[in-house]
């Protein structure tokens, strides 16, 4: 009996390290591979672009870009969901790399080859194939963006509360970005045995058009409009445009980038201001744009960015300007949704009569991406 035992230990044993090396050797064959210089790559294939492959090692954390022109073959296990060109989609494995074209399809008979230059964004799909993300993404291929949702309670001595919501999108297709972007805040507060007072009713809204003249040297249009009630200001419009140079830029991914960048134009700052207990009715002049902008990654996808204009009058610079600073830092929560701190300073060197010069404004709240 004790022969018997042991021999069926033996046994159990032997097939469990079987059904592991199985495993194991299953797993293998389904990786997926890159060849780039003579250099077979085993790990995952987690997106393209008109940049390269990025890939994730089977050996080591984090992934990396393999440039198109050190690829020389690619094959995926599981199907990507591949956008290229206006309106092309292929939702099917990787089937290989030939005369500078990645193969796409169900078999590499039938594959399409791609052009790299013309794609546009490749991400895995899932078990269940593409989601209502993925639709969504195909549909709107050359936008993304985000919707704001804030909202502040206070219930003490001072009773406060208020909300934000905004809204903010970019259209993508080299060499142009065109972003429209709007937002709304309002706050009330109550003092005991007084009056509901409004200490916030503001609005923004934006439209920026940018042209990449080359890698570093832009173009830039853009337009925007603000109310607010608590400052006096009945409407500002501000045109102006311009040439911005990127200082420095770390690519991440196709999407992705660290950069710090600056710029300079000219533009038409128009202010008028509801009535008040003392000049100016309006404000009016033409002014030379002094900006930057900035944005880091940082772990765990958060994300900081950074962008001031500073607004001066031509003919009197010392007492007329407008300076400007916003400051949003985001944190992924689940899925698309993040929170999110933003911070909003306005310095206004011509305000209303009765109005404070500078405006501060700090929100906490929930994003949505797309």
């Amino acid at each position: 009996m004790r022969w018997m035992r042991t021999r069926g230990t033996v046994r159990f044993r032997a097939l469990l390290a079987l059904g592991l090396s199985a495993a194991l050797c299953g797993g293998a064959a389904r990786a997926d591979t890159v060849t780039a210089k003579g250099t077979v790559l085993k790990g995952k294939v987690t997106g393209l672009s008109s940049a390269g492959i990025t890939f994730e090692p089977e050996v080591g954390k984090g992934a990396i870009v393999v440039d198109w022109k050190d690829v020389e073959d690619v094959n995926t296990d599981g199907p990507l969901q591949v956008l290229y060109g206006e309106d092309g989609r292929i939702d099917a494995p990787l089937q290989g790399y030939s005369d500078g074209k990645v193969l796409v399809g169900d078999s590499s008979a039938t594959a399409t080859a791609v052009d790299p230059t013309t794609l546009v964004s490749a991400v895995t799909l899932g078990p269940d194939g593409a989601t209502w993300q993925d639709e969504t993404r195909s549909e709107f291929r050359f936008w993304d963006g985000h919707f704001d949702l804030g909202f502040n309670l206070q219930q003490a001595t001072t009773n406060t509360t208020g909300f934000l919501i905004g809204m903010e999108t970019t259209r993508k297709n080299a060499p142009t970005r065109l972003l429209i972007g709007a937002n709304y805040r309002f706050g009330t507060q109550k003092e005991s045995g007084k009056p509901r007072t409004v200490i916030e009713d503001r609005g923004f809204g934006v439209i920026r058009l940018d042209y990449d003249i080359t890698d570093r040297f832009y173009g830039f249009g853009s337009g925007d409009i603000t109310y607010d009630a608590i400052q006096k200001l009945s409407i500002r419009g501000i045109p102006k445009a311009g040439v911005g140079y990127k200082f420095w830029e770390e690519k991440i991914n196709e999407d992705k980038s660290n950069f710090l960048s600056g710029e300079t134009g000219l533009a038409w700052v128009y202010e008028k201001y509801f009535e008040s207990s003392g000049p100016p009715a309006h404000n009016d002049y033409f002014s030379i744009v002094f900006g930057a902008s900035a944005g880091y990654w940082l772990p765990y996808d958060a994300h900081l960015g950074w962008h001031m204009d500073y607004l001066p009058a031509i003919d009197d610079w010392a007492n007329k300007y407008l300076l400007r600073n916003a400051i949003d830092f985001t944190v992924p929560v689940f899925g698309p949704v993040g929170a999110k701190l933003a911070f909003l300073d306005e310095y206004n060197n011509s305000p209303a009569g009765d109005a404070k010069a500078n405006s501060l404004y700090l929100t906490v709240g929930l994003t949505v991406g797309w």
